[in-house]
């Protein structure tokens, strides 16, 4: 993968750690919500399986919401996911800022991360995007594309 390319996934996987993290932290996400719909129509199943695991569990957990513990470790998990993708997308952003300089690398990691973030806000968590938001993007994708054509210019001329 060029390098190039990766100040640009630098910017992908840094969206989809924020997403992960509100995913997880936010007691309105989605995820948390289907995650216990799930769990209470687990737990208020009628099947033998069900019953013996909700029966294991409050061997040790007397008393204990297992629908609160289900949802605690999936939000310990969706935390893990997030400083794992941090930690690549340090890598990722380190690497493509060396390739293409700070501000162009800079420039196209953030470029990346804002558009995503705008999709990820649209799809998970039905956030609108107005004509102000719409203006600024245009601006910076410009200011993305003028600063890869003087870093071409300047590329063309030292070969």
């Amino acid at each position: 993968m060029s390098l190039k390319r990766r100040a640009a996934l630098s910017g992908l996987l840094g969206a989809s750690a924020s997403c992960i993290a509100k995913l997880a932290l936010d007691p309105s996400s989605p995820l948390q919500t289907r995650a216990r719909d799930a769990c209470s129509r687990f737990v208020l199943s009628p099947s033998v399986h069900a019953h013996a695991i909700a029966q294991f569990f409050n061997l040790f957990l007397d008393g204990v919401d297992i629908c609160a513990v289900a949802e605690l470790f999936l939000r310990a998990l969706c935390f893990l996911g997030m400083i794992g993708l941090n930690a690549c997308m340090m890598a990722c952003y380190l690497d493509g800022m060396q390739e293409s300089g700070t501000v162009a690398g800079t420039a196209l990691a953030n470029a990346a991360n804002f558009s995503l973030s705008a999709i990820y806000g649209i799809i998970f968590f039905q956030e609108s995007i107005g004509a102000t938001w719409l203006m600024g993007f245009s601006i910076i994708l410009l200011g993305v594309w003028l600063l890869s054509a003087v870093c071409l210019k300047k590329k063309v001329s030292q070969d």
